[in-house]
């Protein structure tokens, strides 16, 4: 042990200690947040964020200063034609394949006919125009979790949902050929037609069920373009 210095390791920790002489520690401040920007996409999924500014910046060993930017996301509603926003904006509502009218012709009883589905033209007589939209559920209710006929609404999970005839609607919004209804190839000058919900192409949209209310959630269309027709077995749910 060197002489005058008994304890060289306790000497260095107490200098470490000793308070700066350049004056005292100064922690950083930082604004308000602002305002939340626009939505980065004009159309469909996208992000937004807001910002704050540094007022004092920390000296002398301050505390150092938070983060200065915040992003949360946004969907975007701006989409090029009045159709795209009518449908990002619908909820589909369901009912379990079972119900297909397709599958119980003979049946004198279906669920919808109380609701609404009067046949006004033979387009909507012709089963060959039904379709099915596959989709990617994104988020669902823990309701759905815990019902046997809704369980394969979960997150992650892919599921097809057929557009019968009683659920198709004239689409009087549509005013391109790349739209997503569907429409008489006999007659191309007759009203086209889909079901409310079917939503656009890699586009967040909402679901709910009839029979559960409390099963809900969002999905994200994976069928491109124009949907296909399909036979009723393929499909776990119908529109309503």
């Amino acid at each position: 042990m060197e002489a005058g210095f008994p304890n060289k390791s306790k000497l260095i920790t107490n200098l470490l200690l000793v308070p700066s002489t350049n004056g005292p520690l100064i922690d950083c401040i930082v604004s308000e947040w602002g305002q939340w920007s626009e939505c980065d996409t004009a159309c469909g999924n996208g992000m937004m964020s807001r910002t704050r500014i540094i007022e004092q910046k920390p000296q002398n060993g301050g505390k150092h200063c938070p983060s200065l930017v915040q992003k949360r996301g946004c969907q975007g509603l701006k989409c090029h034609n009045h159709h795209d926003r009518k449908a990002l904006r619908e909820t589909a509502l369901l009912l379990p394949a079972a119900l297909s009218k397709s599958r119980h012709e003979n049946d004198t009883s279906d669920i919808r006919r109380n609701l609404r589905l009067r046949y006004k033209n033979a387009f909507k007589h012709n089963r060959g125009n039904e379709y099915c939209v596959e989709f990617e559920v994104i988020k669902a209710t823990k309701a759905c979790h815990k019902d046997n006929v809704y369980r394969g609404l979960a997150e992650g999970e892919r599921v097809i949902v057929r557009c019968d005839l009683e659920a198709l609607h004239e689409d009087k919004t549509v005013d391109t050929l790349a739209s997503n209804s569907v429409q008489d190839d006999e007659e191309p000058d007759t009203p086209k037609y889909r079901c409310r919900g079917d939503g656009l192409t890699g586009r967040n949209t909402r679901f709910t069920t009839l029979a559960l209310p409390a099963c809900r959630g969002k999905w994200m269309r994976l069928t491109v373009g124009q949907p296909k027709k399909c036979p009723s077995s393929d499909a776990q749910f119908i529109f309503v």
